[in-house]
């Protein structure tokens, strides 16, 4: 490709007013993506040869590529004048007519094109992939069958073929036509270069991803999806893919928050990176197809609604559209779950308004408002749910939160992102018995005693920050950078009125007529700073390197989630390195290795940024490692992982995967505690103070993950997954000397260990079948064992050993607008203790139906 422009610009120096050759250089141009110099080139072109229809109907798809569709149908109009009968005219007049919503008349124009010219397989492509939208299957499966036997080894017809197959629940046949289209995707070469050859790769692999989730193959799906975001960073529609898995392994009760950071990180990277054809991407709307070819103005409306036979009810929805240079989306979504035990119930609401402008054909602008509320009891998952807190209620709202972004598209492959975000999120907490910790100390003064106190509780804790990201994009043939810097400042308002203490303390405090606590009202000061740069380095064909590196500067309060908190600040930096391989040494072998530091933020902040989520598809950016459940919030937290994994397709239909991870994590954290000084004769130490207790948290989980997926036929598909987990949590209280003795009278409460170590191991074997059938009917079968250990508790906690089984039941309407499911979970009703320690999502502790519904028009 290269030879050949270099080939043509030598032609239009030897003979400047040979027409024709500069229309050969703006059609090479073109090839390689670079607009704007093919558009040069093409204006002398057509100054020296007005009559060329080439050159004319050249023009007209490079007004297409930059959305100027009016402009564009001109272009081509005046081509068909000129030549009646050029095929490329009819087909880019099509493609234009199609964009505009005259679908009709852009298949009557794709028709003509490859009845003139119907040696071309490309046109038969178009012409079939018309069809299949028009839900003509029989004539869409006819001409790529066509265009298939015309050129064996272009890709388009199996791309194209794969897609329409997907749409005709032929799960299976699609896999394979796509990873037939994936294999031959280098033949294009002779018209596209190695760049865009790469996105060709990104988006065949992201189409592939969303094909294996329809056969249940969800980790090769996220495999995939990974690949492709590797082939080519800018390609919005592997970010999109990995958002949706990401959001899928997501708590849906929100109180582990691991997989939060790198979800919204990605849908953020896919609706900036997207063009505003594309539309907009959220959880509730998830496209089908990854990259639409026929992009086109029209309103769509799509909702979900699922319940669950214990009474719990999820709903989305939204209307969205596009129209020429501007796509909107306006969605809501319901959860409401009374949970399955006391005081778990919870209700959540949210509300966007998300807007994209295309400015220029290079520039874009976008605009997300969300507001959000949740109500909810005592969510943390317990191994006895006997522990659980009766009266603990949780009310948050984000009133609203505003996301504005930036992209400019220098060339192909060179991309400069902005995003900036204000957020805004208050949450209130009230429980009766609202732990807290109580330190006495004697005369010397010395700690004396360390022990947990609980009191009546009311937590008001608000956070306004703004936060403004920069990032660059370059993407060549054989390398890859991304550098960026990202800003966040603003502050944390807390109060907290505590009251009614344990009675065994209660004689220490004031007694106006009750014990009381003093109200506080602290506001304490955020600030965040980080760089970042990545490099990502194809050394040859099988071997891809990726290093990169990140500095974070962060101020945050010291103690703003545990009463009776802090006015205090710390701060932490570190510099975090990056480094990773993706080696292929044979066609379907892959091989990764991903080694990553990064530093959490405080709160919602870490979940608003664009930097890279991953390398060499292992997740980076977390926000959390720790559970929630076993820890709550944390800021400020370390983070540092290991990750490597084997995978290999074979020609049988065979997918096997074999990875082993190392999460660590590590805070350094002050808990809110009361300082009690009897022996003071300072009147001011008479009452017991506020104060801290420092705690180092350090948390492993080693996991070694093995997947086996094999397609049977037509129809079948099956798979089994078995995760073997380890996590280990050493609970250090550096300031507690051991073996205190208990403060008198304690009633029930626990002394402090000031060093403990617990540990869980956890198994899980996953057996599933699915049944595809073309006719829109599928079937799934799902057993599901856990088996767990637990050392070092007091109580001591067994542990668990027990199976449970689903069966699901659905049908998919015509050209997928409608789906309907209906699952029998935990058919054998097995209730279960497990640690969560080991994380997992909650699992339905008796038999429950389950029922779902989706539509999209």
């Amino acid at each position: 490709m290269l030879a050949a422009l270099d080939s043509a610009r030598q032609a239009v120096t030897n003979s400047p007013d040979f027409g024709f050759a500069w229309e050969r250089v703006a059609e090479l141009e073109f090839s390689f993506g670079h607009t704007r110099r093919a558009l040069e080139a093409l204006d002398k072109s057509l100054a020296l040869a007005p009559h060329n229809a080439q050159a004319l109907a050249l023009k007209g798809f490079l007004f297409a590529a930059q959305n100027r569709i009016g402009e564009a149908v001109s272009w081509f109009d005046q081509a068909l004048a000129v030549d009646s009968a050029l095929g490329n005219a009819w087909l880019g007049r099509g493609l234009c007519r199609i964009r505009r919503g005259d679908t009709a008349g852009g298949r009557e124009d794709l028709l003509v094109a490859a009845a003139l010219e119907p040696q071309r397989a490309g046109l038969r492509s178009y012409l079939g992939k018309a069809y299949a939208d028009a839900g003509d299957y029989a004539r869409a499966a006819r001409e790529l069958q066509l265009a298939k036997k015309l050129d064996p080894n272009d890709p388009t017809a199996w791309l194209y073929s794969a897609l329409l197959n997907q749409e005709n629940n032929r799960i299976n046949d699609a896999i394979r036509d796509l990873e037939k289209s994936q294999s031959l995707n280098d033949n294009r070469s002779v018209y596209r270069s190695q760049l865009l050859l790469d996105q060709d790769r990104a988006v065949r692999s992201a189409n592939l991803a969303g094909i294996y989730r329809d056969a249940g193959m969800d980790d090769v799906a996220v495999r995939e999806a990974s690949r492709a975001v590797n082939y080519d960073y800018a390609n919005y529609s592997a970010h999109l893919f990995l958002a949706n898995s990401y959001i899928e392994l997501s708590d849906p009760n929100m109180i582990n928050l691991r997989y939060e950071t790198p979800a919204e990180n990605e849908y953020l990277l896919a609706n900036l990176l997207a063009p505003v054809s594309a539309g907009m991407f959220s959880p509730t709307i998830s496209q089908q197809e990854y990259s639409p070819l026929f992009e086109r103005n029209r309103f769509g409306v799509v909702s979900s609604t699922e319940y669950l036979s214990r009474g719990a009810w999820t709903e989305s929805g939204a209307q969205y559209g596009t129209f020429g240079n501007f796509s909107y989306d306006a969605e809501a979504s319901y959860h409401s779950d009374p949970g399955q035990r006391a005081n778990n119930d919870i209700y959540q609401r949210q509300f966007s308004l998300t807007a994209k402008q295309q400015i220029t054909p290079q520039d874009s602008v976008y605009l997300n408002v969300q507001q959000y509320e949740a109500d909810s009891g005592d969510l943390a998952q317990f191994y006895n749910q006997n522990t659980a807190s009766p009266t603990y209620r949780l009310n948050e709202q984000q009133d609203p939160n505003v996301s504005l972004g930036y992209h400019h598209e220098w060339s192909p492959g060179v991309h400069t992102l902005f995003f900036a975000a204000r957020l805004d999120d208050k949450t209130s907490v009230t429980n009766s018995t609202q732990p807290s910790y109580f330190e006495s100390y004697d005369a010397v003064p010395a700690l004396d005693a360390a022990e947990n106190i609980t009191a009546r509780e009311h937590f008001v804790d608000r956070l306004d920050i703004y936060s403004g990201e920069l990032q660059q994009i370059w993407e060549g043939p054989v390398h890859n950078t991304i550098v960026g810097t990202r800003i966040q400042y603003g502050h944390f308002n807390t109060t907290v009125l505590q009251d009614n203490p344990s009675p065994y303390v209660a004689f220490c405090f004031p007694d106006p007529p009750a014990p009381a606590i003093p109200q506080q009202d602290i506001t304490s000061l955020f600030k965040r700073i980080s760089f970042y740069g990545y490099h990502q380095w194809q050394i040859f064909e099988p071997l891809q390197l990726i290093g990169g590196v990140t500095y974070d500067h962060i101020t945050y309060p010291e103690n703003f989630r545990s009463a009776p908190i802090a006015g205090n600040e710390t701060t932490a930096d570190q510099v975090s390195p990056k480094a990773g391989l993706i080696w292929t040494p044979l066609d379907k072998t892959t091989v990764r290795f991903a080694y990553t530091r990064s530093l959490a933020g405080a709160s919602l902040d870490q979940s608003y940024q664009i930097e890279p989520s991953q390398v060499a598809g292992f997740i980076q950016n977390y926000r959390s490692i720790i559970p929630e459940s076993i820890a709550g919030d944390n800021a400020g937290a370390k983070f540092e992982t290991y990750d490597l994994s084997l995978e290999q397709k074979f020609s049988t239909g065979t997918y096997l995967g074999i990875s082993g991870e190392i999460l660590n994590s590590t805070v350094n954290r002050v808990d809110g505690a009361f300082q009690y000084y009897p022996y003071s004769t300072n009147l001011d130490l008479q009452y017991p103070i506020p104060g801290g207790l420092r705690e180092n948290l350090d948390y492993q989980e080693k996991s070694l993950l093995v997947t086996a997926n094999q397609l049977l036929g037509r129809d079948w598909s099956l798979g089994a997954r078995y995760r073997l987990t380890q996590a280990v949590l050493n609970d250090n209280f550096p300031d507690v000397p051991g073996n205190l003795p208990p403060l008198p009278n304690p009633s029930n409460n626990q002394t402090i260990n000031p060093k403990q170590r617990t540990e869980g191991v956890l198994q899980q074997l996953n057996l599933s079948a699915i049944y595809n059938h073309p006719c829109g009917f599928f079937a799934q079968g799902e057993a599901n064992w856990y088996g767990q250990n637990n050392s070092g508790y007091t109580p001591g906690e067994p542990g668990a050993d027990f199976w449970q089984f689903n069966a699901f039941v659905g049908y998919r309407f015509p050209r997928r607008k409608a789906e309907v499911t209906l699952g029998l979970l935990n058919i054998t009703g097995q209730n279960y203790n497990l640690n969560p320690l080991n994380l997992y999502n909650e699992l339905p502790r008796s038999r429950t139906l389950a029922l779902r519904l989706q539509l999209s028009f």
